[in-house]
């Protein structure tokens, strides 16, 4: 599981060298606790660039894939992500129990987290109806934790009343997406996953700054 320091994790949907990747992480380091990592770096620096980053940059770093596909062929993207020295994987839910449960058995086996996503920060109205059956199902499963938008505060609050404190609770949609920083944790998430407000930003570290202070004050 991730380690929290500051709440914050960073989404790094961005198209850039996997040298600057890096230094731009580093000069991070101390204000973020996870990187978010996806199709955007996949496709772009390929699996070798993913591996790079996860060699030279110390931090979690969970893999959004929104994996949700059959069983053997999660399996074999978990055991590969794996191999490149990711931490955590994002799953859909509704992939369903017949095809998560050896998913997320392999996952345990590897060491590596399993975060469901159980609500999206815009749309999503199957998932907003089937929260309480999802939310259900990866606590039976005994995964890691839950995606759960910040721009749906009453969602958060919800999951937290149904996991108690023995799961996390990670929060994208923070800034361009409308989540105010600082509301999500206040409302029982455990991290607040920002990405364009920081990394599009004039000063990078002063935006990462900012958003800390306001996480730290947990208001809305």
């Amino acid at each position: 599981m991730i380690l929290r320091s500051t709440g914050i994790i960073l989404a790094l949907d961005v198209e850039w060298s996997v040298d600057r990747s890096i230094a731009f992480l580093n000069d991070l380091s101390e204000l973020i606790d996870a990187v978010k990592v996806g199709w955007y770096q996949l496709l772009n620096m390929g699996p070798q660039g993913i591996r790079e980053l996860t060699t030279n940059v110390d931090k979690y770093f969970l893999a959004d894939l929104k994996l949700g596909d059959v069983a053997h062929i999660n399996e074999y993207v978990i055991k590969k992500m794996h191999e490149l020295g990711i931490n955590g994987v994002i799953m859909h839910a509704i992939t369903g129990r017949e095809n998560l449960i050896t998913t997320v058995n392999t996952a345990h086996k590897l060491g590596v987290d399993i975060y469901l996503l159980v609500s999206m920060s815009s749309g999503g109205e199957l998932y907003d109806s089937n929260l309480r059956y999802n939310v259900s199902l990866g606590m039976s499963l005994n995964v890691s934790g839950f995606i759960v938008p910040a721009t749906k505060p009453s969602v958060i609050r919800q999951v937290r009343t149904m996991v108690g404190g023995g799961y996390q609770l990670l929060s994208p949609g923070i800034g361009v997406q409308g989540g105010k920083p600082g509301c999500a944790i206040a409302n029982g998430a455990d991290f607040e996953i920002i990405g364009r407000a920081i990394i599009n930003s004039e000063s990078p570290r002063k935006a990462a700054l900012d958003l800390l202070n306001s996480i730290r004050g947990a208001g809305c």
